[in-house]
């Protein structure tokens, strides 16, 4: 997993990329990244790149510290993409932006440059 947060007129923007096989502890670790960017800041924007993933280990799903971080990123996370998301998800962000104060997109594979653009960009549309 690589992982990079910028700090950008007071917007903590996280990017995360998984390797081939999503594993649990990614999950924390990911967990363990938006933690630290909402205790720094009220606007975080979210990127994530499942272009290389293959594989999800059942277990990356039930992390309770994903899902901790999930419920306390209601708020603090204003744009959140994901690039190559498979249906499940795809299906999930397209309902989160509906019911929760986010703007939610998902990109193609290979569109990492364009989702990185829309959710990092400073406007508030």
């Amino acid at each position: 997993m690589d992982a990079s947060v910028e700090r950008m007129a007071g917007t903590a923007c996280v990017g995360i990329r998984f390797e081939r096989r999503l594993t649990r502890e990614q999950v924390q670790e990911m967990a363990r990244i938006v933690e630290e960017a909402i205790g720094t800041s009220d606007d975080v924007r979210l990127l994530l790149d499942l272009g290389a993933t293959e594989e999800y280990e059942p277990s990356a799903f039930t992390s309770l510290e994903g899902a901790m971080t999930s419920a306390r990123s209601i708020g603090p996370v204003t744009r959140y993409a994901v690039v190559d998301a498979p249906a499940p998800a795809k299906a999930a962000i397209e309902t989160f932006e509906k019911i929760l104060p986010l703007k939610g997109r998902v990109f193609a594979a290979g569109e990492q440059a364009r989702a990185r653009a829309w959710a990092f960009a400073l406007d508030k549309s």
